[in-house]
């Protein structure tokens, strides 16, 4: 079963995970543990789902507070399951209690495993329906809005328009589909160019926690990723640094100033770097003493590094290093430069940089 329709990322996975469990009890023949997983599985989709669409006169906090059997019958009332599928639903229904080993003994409940096999059963036919009319009521989904713009680029009113259709869940699915598009995490026929531009519009739209599960990504990526993983990260999320902790401002910053500074070894690398803007985020962050200082090793690196050939991008780089910072402190770095670096060096590319001629013809 593919819970691809729960949008909240680790509730879809618990509920992958009870799946699985529940499928590798039903081969040991665990038949309880069987009919408990089923039933807990259903009233937590059914709980995910009224809670994002309440029916009149219950509140989310009401609807957490339901068991499975009013669930099923709410499920039936709003069309969400079919009779039929209410009443198959009795052996489940049933059998969720016997999680309380009392009721169990007191109710004289018997089970065996064919009863397990026939909740499994049921418990597909079940889901099948709840998945299908989920997506219904959802009107518009996140799918259908990333193919759209694969093959029709929207301009910003356009889709900020088209996103208000949406329902919260689906923006959310969206906002974090349109972080992992160029990550490659993703399988698409045809290529989206400039999802930042749709994330940035996207991202008022979404809690402030989906935001910061993506940017605590970036920080897993530093951790246990590759360099290419991170570099796309920060392009594109540099804008919501802020809404982490100091430590892991710190941790970001040192890992990209640190490729920055290595990639200025390489026209290209700075090249790309430089037309994603990633020169200009540090301004505002230099909070702690070794960012301070790499920012100004990668400000060095800047100038030693330049070359005849391309001269103009590293002028540029250079350009977005040090309006990232206040006024006050752009004489204080340059002075640093010319006094850590090389005469010839710093005395070429500041005559270069005064011309403020950055054009590459």
């Amino acid at each position: 079963m593919d819970f691809d329709f729960i949008t909240d990322e680790k509730f879809r996975n618990i509920l992958t995970r009870d799946f699985e469990e529940l499928n590798k009890c039903l081969e040991a023949k665990a038949s309880k543990s069987v009919l408990i997983l089923a039933g807990s599985i259903i009233e937590s989709i059914l709980t995910d789902y009224f809670t994002n669409f309440p029916p009149s006169g219950l509140n989310p906090k009401k609807v957490l507070n339901m068991d499975l059997a009013p669930l099923i019958d709410l499920a039936n009332e709003h069309k969400l399951i079919s009779q039929s599928t209410k009443d198959l639903s009795t052996v489940i229904k049933n059998y969720r209690n016997l999680i309380h080993p009392g009721r169990e003994i007191r109710k004289n409940e018997r089970f065996d495993f064919d009863s397990a096999v026939v909740a499994k059963s049921l418990l597909n036919i079940v889901l099948k329906e709840i998945k299908e009319n989920y997506l219904n009521n959802l009107g518009y989904k996140a799918s259908d809005i990333i193919s759209k713009l694969e093959n029709d680029a929207l301009s910003q009113q356009i889709f900020e328009k088209i996103i208000t259709k949406l329902h919260k869940s689906e923006k959310i699915k969206l906002y974090n589909l349109l972080v992992k598009y160029d990550l490659k995490e993703t399988n698409y026929p045809t290529q989206l160019t400039a999802p930042k531009k749709y994330i940035r519009i996207l991202k008022s739209h979404v809690d402030r926690e989906v935001v910061v599960a993506q940017l605590m990504r970036l920080v897993n990526k530093i951790e246990t990723g590759e360099k290419w993983e991170v570099m796309t990260y920060i392009y594109l999320l540099y804008d919501d640094l802020n809404f982490l902790d100091t430590n892991n401002i710190e941790l970001i910053l040192l890992y990209v100033m640190n490729v920055l500074t290595e990639g200025t070894k390489k026209e290209q690398e700075t090249e790309n770097y430089v037309n994603k803007r990633l020169f200009s985020i540090f301004g505002t962050h230099l909070i702690t003493e070794d960012l301070k200082k790499e920012f100004l090793t990668l400000a060095c690196s800047i100038v030693n590094n330049h070359t005849t050939k391309k001269n103009y991008i590293y002028f540029v780089a250079y350009d977005q290093l040090i309006n990232s910072i206040g006024t006050d402190k752009k004489e204080k770095v340059k002075e640093f430069i010319i006094k850590n670096t090389s005469t010839s060096s710093s005395d070429k590319f500041y005559k270069g940089y005064s011309n403020g001629d950055y054009l590459p013809f």
